[in-house]
C-alpha cells in the first residue's frame, strides 16, 4: 500500500470519527497579581526583612468534551505559575461518564461517571476537593441520592489541600514526594425536596481512612516524644442540613455535622516507663452554622447575607473539629473549623442595573473571628496557642466584579485583617492586608 492510500484511509478515518463524536474544546487564562503584607521573618533576595511581598499567580488550562455515543468525555489540564511553585502542570479534571433516563423505574435518571472529579459534601465547609474515583447517582422528581468514592494518592502533593496531622504538614512543607498523601474518601447524601415546611433536606455521611504506609508511622507506646513524630488520621463525618426559601426574598441555610475519628497522641499515662507514651487517641467534635440571605431585587439587585459558624475544641488542636479541605472566607484571613467561630455579614449591589447594565457587582463584607476554647491551637499559626482570650480579630473586605464580555471577568479585591493583640503571637499583631487584582480570559 503507498504513502497517498495510507494518508486517503487515515483522511477518511479523521472524517468518519469527528461525524460520528460531538467534539468541543476551550479554555482560559487566570491572572491574579496584588500586594500584601509580608508575613514574619519575610526578606528579599539580598537578606533584607520586606513588610509588603507580591502577590501573582497565573493559570493557562485547556479543556475538552467528547460526547461517544450515549457517554460523554470531559477533561481539563492547566499550568500554573506562582513565586513558591514556578512550574506545576496539573491534570485537574478526566471523567467518563453516562446519565440514563429510566422513569419507568420510578427514577428520573441513573448516573455513572469514573476518573479525576471534584468531590464537595452537601454542608459546603467540610470537603471540597478533586479526588479520583467513582461517582453514581439517582435523581427522582423529589429526592436525589449521590454516592462517591475516591482517593488522594494520584494527586501531585502540591495540588493537594488536604492536610489532617503533623506527617501531612511536613511533607507540604518539605517537598519530599512527588503524590500527596494516600488517603480513601467516600461520600454519601441523600436529598428530599421540600421535605420540612418547604425545605430542603439533606442527609450525608463522609469517611476518610488514611492509607499512609505503616513504615512512615510512629508506633504507639514510643516513649520518646518527637516533634516529628506522626501517625494515621482517620476521620468520619454525619451532617444534616436544611435549607429554602422562608418568604419570597429571603432564605436560609442551616447545616450540622458530626465528626469523629482517631489520631496518635503523647499523653501521660501510668503504664509507661517514662510516664508518657504515644497512643491512638478518639476523638469527637461538632460544626453549626446558619446563613440567612435576603433579595432585594428593586433596590440596584442588592443582596444581604448574615452567615454564622461555630465549631468545638478544646485547649489542643488535635481535639478539635476536624475539616477534611479549607474553606475560604477572605484573602487576608480565615479561621478554619476546629476551635472557632465566625459571626459575617455582607451586601452586595449590581450599580449600574439603573441603566440596565450588569456588567459591574459590588460586595463589601465583614467578618469576626472567636475560639470556643477561648485558648489553644487554631488553623492559623499566627494565634498564640498559650494566650487566653476568645477574640481573635476581624476583617473586611470589599469586592470589585466586572464583567465586560461575556468571556472576560475582572475582579478587584481590597482587604484588612484587625487583630487582637492580646492573642497573637510575637511580631503577628499588626494589621494585615492584601490588593489583587484578577483578570480571566475564557476561549
Amino acid at each position: 500500500m503507498n504513502r497517498r492510500r495510507i494518508t486517503a484511509l487515515l483522511a477518511l478515518a479523521l472524517i468518519a470519527t469527528a461525524s460520528a463524536f460531538a467534539f468541543d474544546w476551550g479554555g482560559y487564562l487566570d491572572n491574579t497579581t496584588g500586594l500584601a503584607s509580608a508575613p514574619v521573618g519575610a526578606a528579599n533576595a539580598d537578606g533584607e526583612p520586606v513588610s509588603v511581598v507580591l502577590v501573582q499567580s497565573t493559570t493557562l488550562a485547556l479543556f475538552a468534551d467528547v460526547a461517544l455515543g450515549n457517554w460523554d468525555l470531559e477533561a481539563q489540564g492547566s499550568y500554573t505559575f506562582t513565586p513558591a511553585v514556578p512550574l506545576l502542570f496539573d491534570l485537574d479534571m478526566a471523567t467518563i461518564g453516562t446519565d440514563v433516563i429510566a422513569s419507568g423505574a420510578g427514577a428520573t435518571t441513573f448516573g455513572f461517571s469514573a476518573g479525576r472529579d471534584r468531590y464537595r459534601d452537601s454542608v459546603g465547609y467540610l470537603l471540597n476537593h478533586p479526588l479520583d474515583g467513582i461517582k453514581f447517582n439517582v435523581n427522582q422528581a423529589r429526592s436525589a441520592f449521590r454516592f462517591g468514592v475516591g482517593t488522594t494518592a494520584l494527586l501531585q502533593r502540591p495540588s493537594n489541600r488536604i492536610v489532617l496531622g503533623t506527617l501531612d504538614i511536613l511533607d507540604q512543607a518539605e517537598g519530599t514526594q512527588i503524590f500527596a498523601s494516600p488517603r480513601l474518601i467516600a461520600t454519601f447524601d441523600y436529598r428530599i425536596l421540600e421535605a420540612i415546611a418547604g425545605q430542603h433536606l439533606s442527609v450525608a455521611a463522609t469517611i476518610n481512612e488514611d492509607l499512609r504506609p505503616q513504615d512512615q508511622l510512629t508506633a504507639p507506646r514510643t516513649e520518646v516524644e518527637d516533634p516529628r513524630a506522626g501517625g494515621l488520621v482517620d476521620t468520619q463525618y454525619v451532617s444534616l442540613s436544611l435549607n429554602g426559601a422562608i418568604s419570597p426574598n429571603l432564605f436560609q441555610s442551616f447545616y450540622y455535622t458530626l465528626n469523629t475519628g482517631s489520631r496518635l497522641e503523647f499523653i501521660e499515662t501510668q503504664q509507661s516507663g517514662t510516664g508518657s507514651w504515644y497512643q491512638y487517641q478518639s476523638f469527637v467534635g461538632h460544626m453549626a452554622g446558619l446563613e440567612l440571605t435576603y433579595f432585594l431585587p428593586t433596590v440596584l439587585n442588592s443582596r444581604a447575607r448574615l452567615f454564622g459558624q461555630f465549631s468545638t475544641g478544646d485547649t489542643s488542636w488535635a481535639g478539635a473539629f476536624v475539616p477534611l479541605s479549607p474553606s475560604t472566607y477572605s484573602d487576608v484571613f480565615t479561621l478554619q473549623p476546629g476551635n472557632s467561630a465566625h459571626l459575617g455579614v455582607s451586601y452586595s449591589l449590581r450599580p449600574l442595573s439603573v441603566i440596565d447594565l450588569d456588567i459591574l457587582q459590588t460586595e463589601l463584607r465583614a467578618v469576626t473571628y472567636f475560639r470556643t476554647s477561648g485558648t489553644g491551637e487554631v488553623s492559623e499559626p499566627s494565634v498564640d496557642p498559650t494566650s487566653d482570650g476568645a477574640y481573635v480579630g476581624s476583617d473586611i473586605n470589599l469586592i470589585l466584579t466586572a464583567v465586560p464580555l461575556s468571556d472576560l471577568r475582572v475582579v478587584l479585591k481590597s482587604g484588612l485583617f484587625v487583630p487582637n493583640s492580646a492573642v497573637m503571637s510575637s511580631d503577628n499583631e499588626n494589621v494585615d492586608f492584601q490588593v489583587t487584582l484578577q483578570a480571566v480570559l475564557r476561549f
